[in-house]
Parts: C-alpha cells; structure tokens; sequence
C-alpha cells in the first residue's frame, strides 16, 4: 500500500498502480509524516495541528493522540499489529520524542529525549529507534531502554528547517543518514541477537552496543531522500540553480524560484561511485526545493537480491513524492535496459540484448519495428532494408507492412532483394508493387531484369508490371535493360510475338532459339533485318524454310531500306542467293537485282547464274559485267543476245583463250563464224597452232592451212600437224566403226520384227469379251481359258475387238471374208474393198469368214519367205490398212 498526506489533513491509502483504496480524513492541518507497521495493516500519521492519527486499514480502529504542538516524525513498532502494547514513537517542534506505549490504564508517554531542538525524522527497526535533531542523529534500543550511540550532524549542512535529515534502515543493523550534501552509514551492533525462530534473545551486558562508521561520502546535490538499493543506495538528489554559486551551495538552499533543475534518481556506491542517473519527469519541479521531495521505499526481503538482480516479483519499489506528482521506480530488468536503450537511440544495442535473450521474444518484434522506424526517420534506407530479414522473419503481415511502407516512401528499390517468395510468401499485390517500383526508377533496371528471372512466375500477375512499362516505350528512360525485361514479362504472360519483337530490335543473340521454342516462324517477317544483323547465316535458311509465310517480296524490300542500319547488300546477296540455290524461279523478280550482287559480292557465282536464269535483262546485266571487267560473263550475255562476233572477240582479244574461242563457235553451229574465228587468228601464229588442234571433228584442217598466209611462221607446226593427221585417221575409223555397227543393228531388229510380225491375231467373239471382263473381276483366277473355237491363239490381239474397223459390226454378223492388217487393225473385206480404190486379191493373207457357222481361217505363219519376196519384187500392188497404212499380213 501506498499512503499520502495532504496539506490538507488527509490520508489517502492507494495500491500500488495508484488506484485510492480509502481515504482517512484524520488532520485539520497539513500532515507531516506517515508510517506503517511491518503487516501493513495500520498507518501512522502526524500533523501540524498537533495530532498523532493511527487508522486501521482493514477494520474501523482509529486512535487519535493530541500533543497541541506540530508534530513533524512519527514511526510505528514493526510489530504494532502483532502486539499489544501498541507502541509508536513521535516527535515535533516542541523538541520531545514521545515513546507511547499501551498500559493496563491506558496509553502512557514516556519522552526519551528533550532539549536538544525539534525532532525532524525517527525510523523504527527491530529494537532500535533512531531519530535527528539539531544536533545530530541518536539511537536507542527500546529492549534495553537506553540511547546506543549519537552521530553528530555533518559540519555545513543546511538547517534542518530548511533542508530535513533523512534516515533509513538498510537492514537491522545499517542506518543510512543523508543529511545535506553528506551521506553516511552507521553499522549498529546491538545485545540482541536473532533466534533460528526469528525472534530475538539478549545477551550478556559484556557485548554492548557498538556504532561504527562504515561509509561516508560528501555529494554535490541536495540530498532529499535516501534508500537502500541491494548494496548500493538510491539518493535523490536535487541540484541547485547555477546562479546560487558554490559558496552557497555548501550552506544554503536557493530561494529563487523558477530557477531549480528537474530532480535526480541516483544509484551510487558506499564509496560514492555514481552507478546511474535519471531525471525524473516532475511536473514544476523549477519552482520546488529541496525539503519538496521525499523518497520512500517499500520493504523488500534483502535475501533474493543476488548480483544486483532480485527475483521476479520481489524487486524493491521506490516512490518520489513531490506536491503535485508521485513517481514509482524499480529496479531496471532486462526489458527496462532494452527500452532505456531505445530510448537513448542505442537500438542496434537493444536489438542485440533482445537477440542474446534478454526479455521476452515477443520484444524482438517491437524493438525490430522501432530500429527500423529510427532507421528510416535517420533515411538510412539500405541499411533498414537489410535488416528486414532478421527483424521481420515469417511474419506476411509485417513484411506486406513495411513493403507498402518502404514503396509510400519511394525506397521499395532497395529492399525488393530481401523480399521472401517462399516462406512466407506475400500477397501478389506487394510483388507486383515492388516490380513496379524498379519498372519506374531506370536507375534500378537491371535490379528488376534479375528480379523477375530469379523470381518465381506464380507468385505475381505480370500484366500490372507491362501495364507500367508500355507507356515507356519510346521515350527517353526506355533502357535496352528495361526492354528486355520487358519482353521477360511478356514471356510469363503468354505474349511470345511480342517478346519476339523485342528481342529482335535488342538484337538478343537466344532468338533463333526462341523463334523454334515457341513455333514463331510467321512473326519473322517484321524482324528481318535485325534478325539478319544478329547472324545472317542462321536466319537466311529459316526464311528459305518458311518461304511460304515469308515470302521474298517482304524480305527484300525490308532489306532495301534498311541502308543505314547494316551492309543490306551483302544480305541481299546471301538471301537471293540461297533462294536461287532452292528454287530458281521463286526470286525471278529480282534477278536483275541478284545480277548486281553476284558481281559485286561472288563473281564466281555470276555465270552460273547467267546461265541458269532467263529472268534478267541482257542489256543490264552486260553493262554490269562491262564495269566490272567480267570477261567470260560478257561472252555469255553476248552469246545470248545473239552478237556472237563480238563476243568471240572479247574470247581472242581480251581473254586470248583459242580453246574456249573454239568451243564457242562450236556451240552456235555458224560456219561464218568459223571464217570469222579462222580471219581473226590468222595474225596470230600461236593461234593458228591451237587452232588446227582443236577443229578436228569441227572443221577441215586443209581448209585453215589454205587460208594461212604463205611465210607465216607457225610454232611446233609439224608436231601439230601430226596430231591433226592422227587424230583425223583415228575419227574416221571411229565412224566406219560406228556405221558398222549401226548397220548390224538395224538389220537384226529388221529381222526380229518380221518374225514378230508374222505371228498369228487373236480374233474374240463378244461372248469371249464378256467373260474376259468377268473374270478381270475375280482376281484370284490365273490365266483364262478361251472358248473361241479357234485352231491357234498368239501373242497379239485384234484392236477392233473383233469388230470391223470402218462399219463396227461384228465379224460373226456377216458371211464375209476378214483382213487383218500387222497393226492388228481388222477389217470386213468388202469394207475394205469399198474404201479403197485399188483393191487386189492378196494371196494366202489374212483370215476369212465363210459362213455364219463361225468358222475361222488362220494362216499358220509357215508361208516361206520367198512368196513376200516374189510379191514384192513383182511390184503388185499391196493392200494397206486404211488407219494407219500399214501393210497387211
């Protein structure tokens, strides 16, 4: 419990949050000292009205004891509840120390001492009674009735009027004093000792008491309350105004007002060693003095106090009172060391004592949440963002927190490396943020090309992230960075062309392989020209490929304007050519074009192409070969435009090659030009000589030494005339051979197609073609047996289908004689006779039809080879087919 006494008489009981508990109103004047017995269960007060009051706090006792002088001290017996005697001392004004003890009689005073000045303060402990006057400060030991010792006041310190001496029991045996600026510790050794029961025993008279001085410090403040703090003490300390001066420091208390400091909580040493320091928040505390503030302390078992920590829920409380507040302390656990460290801006420290273990784990969050807070109001925004990690750890909502946070500020770029994708994993919007915050800041582009490879696809939607980037597009803080991340976003959303496109124009060296990945053949026709200056030689066959979606009419032109940008001509050539080498005709319209570029890039490849195609202009392509001094193409363009003269004169006079001179004029098959070839060699010996090397086959030798000039000295002219004769004897018999065995062969196939011509014809009757038809149709049948009535079946077959060439009645209808002609035309002979203007009998030829008893004549092929011989040497006349003028059999 917690009393207060009020200028106003006043007590008022509170627990220990500050809450009233009762409320005593026992003084007409201002009460000047209050005291509780050890159970707590009663409270002393004394008062200027003169009045001693002891209330009980949980019945409705109440003692009230005049002495009609102001009464400034007063202390109960520790044990007042436990007691009968109820025994308090008090003292005041009229110098008297009151022992007031209950007797059979009633209440007795006893004074145990007088004379001395006022009494300012009395502390009762155990047996001992100690209390300060004038002149210093006594003890007595109430079981020994009799003083104990007497500590005299410190020497300069103020009057007590002015600044009150303060005492305290630090345990049975220590008296702490802090009067003024002196503080001193008397350790008291009385003829009482403590039993194992607690209670205490006398001893024998020959160990009396004894004081000895144990400590003892001079301070630089006002002491205005003492307190025992494990083995240090708890001074409050006033500090004077700086105007005062240290002359009067030592003496006096400053009596301006408005002039004080705010009052100090310290913990010092026996030695005066300063362990800590707080200013005490005290409202008005510029217009208080010293003897304003009072400390108390509630009682704490000194026995659970152990290396300057106390158990939990035993830790001693103090409380500075001063007229318009009172201020509870304790003693500083590991949570109160962190928050005074956050306090002071130490958070790293804080953060480190929270991580060592110190307090509770859910302060991690807190101190996390303000380290970061200190960091971003300091604008040290890097570091807060590599602390999130440790600070924040799994939780979703704090990271979402500060992702938002961090994005209101404009500093999202620097902490989207430590965002979390797994574990936890935020909500698609903090993603989606974060890449919109490096999408707008070109500084961090290529931050947000590795963020969204590194990324996982599922854990944001790509189309806010393109939505913030298109608008870019064109302007000046597009980057080549940006754009491919770009085309990164378009990948994830399924927009492959547009990727395509972008990683066409950023000339991405993948793009080959992304066309095939994703079957992107179509799309290529925009991006030719890029796609040719990242590697020619692999684009040129993929739109050789796909020339059906890209067609050359698209590339080319593409190409053509594309002048400024790369060498078009070469890819010009390397497409064209390509194209030409697949299909000839597919690059027709440019041709003329393909002419140009043959010349300039790949002559070699020029007359092949020449001769190849017949889609360019011989005029064009002839005056490109012309600037280029391309010989052997201006022959052939001149071949085919039909100037063969000239053309043989580039051959002879520029390019001096008699060997290809000939082969051309052997080729255009123009006896002029021989002459022309022969007149035009003729001023030239070494010509003459190859000449007449070469025109064996072609032209007559003698006719080219006729026409040399006679003293024309020709070299090696023997040895060549040798060849020629030699190689003309070995031509001519390479024709008599040639023409013997032509000869030969064309005898024996005269002779195998006479033999194949007598074979008999086979002559159907539709009742036969009905059943060929019928067993065409039954497959499995093997060859088919005839039931012609017929003497012999041969190799060939009517192809009137027994049926009359000229009328188309059967042979069967009609009582007539049939022809057959070797061409296997047939026909009724009175047709035939009727179709023809000179008719003769024909002798054992053909078959005749007698009667309608279907009877069939076959010449049996055994006529000799002499009847043929004698008819056609007796130059009668013979009978032809009317079709085909063959002659008949």
């Amino acid at each position: 419990m917690i009393a207060l006494g009020t200028q106003g008489g006043a007590v008022h009981i509170l627990d220990f949050l500050g809450n009233q508990v009762k409320e005593f109103h026992a003084h007409t004047a201002a009460v000047n000292d209050l005291s509780f017995d050890m159970e707590g269960e009663y409270v002393g007060s004394s008062s200027d009205d003169g009045s001693i009051v002891i209330n009980s706090l949980f019945t409705e006792e109440k003692m009230k004891f005049e002495y009609h002088r102001p009464m400034k001290a007063i202390a109960l017996d520790p044990d007042y509840a436990r007691k009968t005697s109820r025994r308090f001392v008090t003292g005041g004004l009229a110098g008297h120390l009151y022992y007031n003890t209950k007797k059979w009689l009633g209440y007795r005073d006893q004074v145990l001492h007088s004379g001395e000045g006022p009494i300012h303060a009395v502390k009762w402990r155990t047996s001992l009674i100690a209390w300060a006057n004038d002149t210093g400060v006594k003890v007595y030991d109430t079981a020994d009735d009799q003083r104990v010792t007497f500590i005299e006041r410190p020497r300069g310190s103020p009057r007590p009027e002015v600044l009150v001496p303060h005492l305290v029991w630090q345990d049975d045996t220590l008296l702490v004093i802090g009067w003024g600026t002196s503080v001193k510790i008397a350790s008291i050794r009385t003829n009482q000792h403590r039993a194992t029961n607690g209670a205490y025993r006398h001893l024998p008279m020959s160990s009396m008491n004894q004081v000895d001085i144990v400590a003892s410090f001079q301070t630089s403040y006002f002491i205005s309350g003492v307190a025992p703090f494990g083995d240090s003490l708890v001074v409050l300390a006033y500090i004077p105004g700086e105007e005062d001066g240290e002359k009067e420091f030592s003496t006096t208390i400053p009596a301006r007002q408005g002039s004080a400091q705010r009052p100090e909580i310290r913990i010092v040493s026996w030695t005066n060693d300063e362990l800590s320091t707080d200013a005490l928040p005290v409202h008005g505390f510029e217009h208080y003095k010293a003897k304003d503030y009072s400390l108390a302390h509630a009682p704490f078992s000194g026995s659970s106090y152990a290396g300057g920590q106390w158990a939990a829920g035993d830790e001693p409380l103090y409380y500075i009172v001063s007229p318009k507040d009172v201020v509870i302390a304790k003693p500083r656990d590991a949570e109160d060391h962190i928050t005074w460290l956050l306090q002071h801006g130490w958070h790293e420290k804080a953060l480190a004592a929270v991580e060592a273990g110190q307090g509770r784990s859910e302060l991690l969050d807190e101190v996390g949440s303000r380290y970061l807070d200190h960091l971003i109001v300091e604008r040290k925004y890097a570091e807060a963002a590599s602390l999130c990690p440790k600070l924040l750890r799994g939780s979703g909502s704090a990271w979402e927190r500060w992702v938002f946070h961090f994005a209101h500020l404009r500093q999202l770029p620097v902490l989207v490396p430590y965002i979390p994708t797994d574990n936890p994993r935020l909500r698609d919007t903090a993603y989606e943020v974060a890449l919109v915050a490096l999408a707008t800041n070109p500084s961090f582009h290529e931050l947000l090309l590795s963020t969204i490879r590194s990324w996982p696809r599922v854990i944001y939607s790509a189309l806010p992230v393109i939505s913030a980037i298109e608008p870019q597009l064109n302007t000046s803080s597009m980057t080549d960075v940006l754009k491919e991340a770009l085309a990164q976003l378009y990948i994830i959303d399924g927009q492959h062309e547009k990727a395509f496109s972008i990683y066409a124009d950023l000339m991405h060296p993948e793009v080959f392989d992304f066309i095939d990945k994703y079957n992107l053949h179509d799309a290529i026709r925009e991006k030719v020209v890029q796609l040719m200056m990242i590697d020619c030689k692999r684009v040129v066959p993929l739109l050789i490929q796909h020339r059906d979606f890209v067609t050359p009419s698209e590339v080319v032109p593409q190409l053509l304007n594309a002048s400024n940008k790369c060498d078009h001509r070469y890819f010009l050539h390397q497409y064209l050519h390509s194209l030409f080498e697949v299909n000839p005709h597919a690059g027709r319209d440019f041709h003329d074009m393909q002419v140009e570029l043959y010349a300039e890039y790949d002559p070699k490849m020029l007359l092949p192409f020449l001769r190849s195609s017949q889609h360019y202009m011989l005029e064009k392509a002839y005056e490109i070969c012309v600037k280029r001094d391309l010989l052997r193409e201006q022959v052939f363009i001149l071949g085919r435009m039909g100037n063969a003269k000239q053309a043989l004169a580039v051959i002879i006079d520029k390019l001096g090659d008699i060997e290809e001179a000939v082969e051309f004029v052997t080729i255009q098959h123009d006896d002029d030009l021989w002459e022309e070839l022969i007149k035009q060699c003729l001023h030239k010996p070494e010509m003459v000589g190859v000449l007449l090397e070469h025109t064996v086959g072609n032209l007559d030798p003698l006719y080219i030494v006729n026409m040399v000039p006679d003293g024309l000295e020709i070299p090696r002219l023997r040895d060549r005339l040798v060849k020629i004769i030699t190689d003309y004897r070995t031509e001519t018999s390479l024709r008599h051979g040639c023409n013997d065995i032509l000869k030969a062969d064309c005898v024996n196939l005269l002779i195998k197609y006479y033999k194949e011509a007598r074979h008999g014809v086979y002559l159907s009757t539709e009742e036969e073609e009905a059943r060929a038809k019928r067993n065409e149709a039954r497959a499995s049948q093997g060859a088919e047996k005839s039931s012609v009535r017929t003497t012999e079946v041969k190799s060939k077959t009517s192809r009137g289908g027994s049926r009359c060439c000229i009328c188309f009645d059967p042979f069967s209808i009609q009582n007539v004689s049939v022809t057959v002609f070797f061409c296997c035309h047939g026909y009724h002979t009175t047709c035939l006779m009727d179709s023809t203007s000179n008719v003769s009998g024909k002798k054992g030829s053909g078959a005749t039809f007698r009667g309608p008893g279907q009877q069939y004549e076959y010449e049996n092929g055994d006529v000799d080879d002499s009847d043929d011989d004698d008819a056609s040497q007796s130059g009668a006349s013979r009978m032809r087919c009317i079709l085909c003028t063959t002659a008949a059999t």
